[in-house]
C-alpha cells in the first residue's frame, strides 16, 4: 500500500515545493520509491 505525504498551507510562498523537493530526495537516497 503506497503512503501519500501532502503539504498544505493556504498561503503561497511558504516553502512547499522546496520542502517537497528536499522531502523527495531524502527518501530518494534511502531507496524509496517516489513520485
Amino acid at each position: 500500500m503506497a503512503k501519500v505525504i501532502s503539504f498544505i498551507n493556504q498561503k503561497g510562498g511558504v516553502g512547499k515545493t522546496t520542502s517537497a523537493n528536499a522531502i523527495s530526495v531524502c527518501l530518494r537516497h534511502r531507496g524509496c520509491r517516489v513520485l
